[in-house]
């Protein structure tokens, strides 16, 4: 059972969670555009997938919001994984490289 800590995903059928390790590199962005530390927003209840993809990107939140709709719920949420699993092949990467190192 992974007992990794998680971050908590708002009002999406299909990601209730990230790893917090995958999120926590973009502490800077969640202050940018929400004013508030991680922890600060994960007691709030976290974050919906547009804004956990805006921050892991590290982009500010786009002034010209299109809303949203079926099609680009789906395109952030596959968007979203795609980031996250980068995130935890590279994390392996770096864990195996440390493993290669030990004496």
């Amino acid at each position: 059972m992974n007992t990794e800590p998680m971050f908590p995903i708002l009002n999406d059928p299909c990601i209730k969670a990230i790893p917090w390790s995958a999120i926590a590199p973009h502490e800077t962005q969640a202050l940018n555009n929400h004013s508030q530390t991680l922890r600060g927003l994960a007691g709030r209840g976290g974050l919906d997938i547009y804004e956990a993809y805006y921050i892991m990107k590290d982009q500010p939140w786009p002034t010209l919001w299109a809303g949203r709709s079926r099609d680009r719920d789906a395109a952030y949420r596959v968007s979203l994984m795609r980031l996250v699993l980068d995130f935890e092949r590279a994390d392996a990467g770096r864990s195996s490289l440390a493993e290669e190192r030990k004496p």
